[in-house]
């Protein structure tokens, strides 16, 4: 393997395939990232953690094609240290890489590159494209209701439904509910199917919107097996494996109607959540939420620290009454809703009841949240 790069462009592959490498690594060969220098002047780097693997190809002058697995966090490291201009990488006889830069010549130990895993390739048959944007603002809206451990792997997951003309997403934790529709895409699907649906880890779809900041698109399809969805950009590919499982039927704990309607501006909210999460976390961050007549107060104590009383005027349908929230589910619902939604809507049943949060700008979405039992 002999190749000529810039460094400018290998030190923004490595900072971006170094975060798929397996961070506490079942096998030597998973600390590595895979060097594949292609006769079309092309350099593949790879990584996974057997959950997530990335392909991301650069220019480069390849004189002598091959392969190499060098160490992810080293070398990663070494190149950002380089002045910026052109390096050669070179494998020697032995399992090392040269690596000469203006200046300077360094060695790494590496590792044949026949022992790194394969990463999934995609079904061609079953690919097609996703606009960007409201994709990014569905994992957005949705993402952070999942999971972030690993004790139940299918809360960690997004559930993705297609239909032929659009999907849904869906995520929870067990104590709150993010829903997300987005219809007017066409989607290429099997002839014999109407709909289909799998678990994605969150990570996966946050990862690649993040990567396809500057894009119009993000191609997908499944591999031929069907157990890992394949993510697309010009320049790389990201292979996420599903999650086996099922997910909660979620349609049930959706009230079906609510007794309160609540209308009240997001920013008034947020800050009286905010203000009463001083209070709130020394008392299991619980806020107690009193719907009256043309207003709602947010309150919090803790014999510890004191308490607190905001009163927020708001338009109140239906029956008075109240409710506690943990005061960390509100923030995060808040902080999902973009800066423009100058109001939210608060439906109710009762005081022991889910809470359902909607934006009126976007019926396709809601979040819902589980009451705290408390005294009221």
């Amino acid at each position: 393997m002999k190749l000529e790069l810039l460094q400018e462009d290998l030190n923004k592959a490595l900072s971006i395939v170094s975060r798929f490498v397996a961070a506490r690594p079942q096998l030597p060969i998973l600390s590595s990232i895979l060097f594949s220098a292609q006769e079309d002047n092309k350099l593949c780097l790879a990584a996974t953690n057997l959950e997530i693997g990335i392909q991301y190809w650069l220019g480069a002058k390849v004189t002598e094609p091959g392969q190499m697995a060098l160490p992810a966090k080293d070398l990663t490291e070494f190149i950002s240290y380089l002045s910026p201009g052109k390096i050669t990488l070179e494998s020697g006889k032995k399992i090392q890489v040269k690596i000469v830069s203006v200046g300077g010549e360094s060695s790494f130990a590496g590792m044949d590159g026949k022992e790194f895993p394969k990463i999934p390739q995609i079904n061609q048959d079953e690919i097609f494209s996703l606009p960007k944007e409201s994709l990014s603002e569905a994992v957005a809206k949705v993402g952070f209701a999942a999971a972030s451990d690993d004790t139940r792997p299918v809360l960690e997951a997004i559930n993705w439904q297609f239909t032929k003309d659009g999907y849904r997403m869906v995520a929870t934790d067990g104590y709150r509910l993010s829903l997300k529709d987005v219809s007017g895409i066409k989607v290429k699907m099997k002839k014999e199917t109407d709909s289909v649906s799998f678990l994605i880890p969150c990570r996966s779809l946050t990862e690649i919107t993040h990567l396809a900041d500057n894009k119009e698109e993000i191609k997908l399809g499944l591999t031929a097996d069907g157990n890992q969805v394949v993510l697309v950009l010009e320049e790389l590919q990201l292979a996420s494996r599903l999650i086996e499982g099922n997910f909660p039927d979620y349609q049930k704990i959706i009230p079906k109607e609510a007794k309160t309607k609540v209308t009240l501006g997001r920013e008034e909210l947020l800050q009286a959540i905010k203000t009463a999460s001083v209070f709130a976390r020394g008392s299991s961050n619980i806020v107690k939420l009193e719907i009256k007549e043309g207003s709602v107060v947010v309150s919090a104590n803790a014999p510890s620290v004191g308490e607190n009383k905001t009163e927020i005027e708001a338009k109140v349908v239906g029956e008075g009454l109240r409710i506690a929230f943990n005061f960390r589910f509100v923030l995060d619902f808040l902080s999902a809703v973009p800066n423009t939604e100058k109001e939210i809507v608060l439906e109710l049943t009762e005081n022991l009841a889910p809470g359902v949060f909607k934006i009126p700008a976007d019926p396709s979405y809601l979040h819902l949240i589980m009451p705290v039992r408390v005294d009221l």
